[in-house]
């Protein structure tokens, strides 16, 4: 189901953001959904994770999530921050990057082949002191 809606994001950019009604309840990409226990995000359920001032103003932090399958995962973002995975300390390379659907509240959402094992999810570059992220399978 989160794949789906993930499928649907388009590149480009409109000039202006198009009016948007309010979430529906148990939508795909709920606003609030709840912060990441211990640190642990779980593939395809929307979590928090509480981000830290920097030097630079911004704010940054990071959750881990265990992959269980080989395949490209889609690391989605609900608002403005750069976006790392990391495993065993080394920066992975993304294989593709886009926005979320028109009022899905997905502002960013990057891609990456990964492999059966435990990722840091990075943010940083923040705004705010905390951003919603989902993992999920990307077709």
């Amino acid at each position: 189901m989160f794949a789906s809606l993930l499928i649907g994001s388009t590149p480009a950019l409109a000039d202006t953001a198009p009016a948007c009604p309010p979430a529906a309840v148990g939508a795909l990409w709920p606003q609030g959904a709840p912060l990441a226990a211990d640190g642990r995000l779980q593939v395809n359920t929307p979590g928090q994770i509480a981000l830290q001032a920097d030097a630079d103003g911004k704010h940054a932090g990071s959750a881990m999530v265990t992959i269980d399958a080989a395949g490209t995962y889609a690391v989605a973002l609900g608002s403005a921050a750069w976006i790392d995975v990391v495993k065993d300390g080394a920066l992975l390379t993304s294989t593709g990057h886009g926005h979320g659907p028109a009022c899905s509240g997905i502002r960013k959402i990057v891609r990456f082949a990964l492999q059966p094992g435990i990722y840091e999810v990075r943010l940083s570059r923040s705004e705010r002191n905390t951003a919603q992220v989902l993992v999920s399978a990307a077709p």
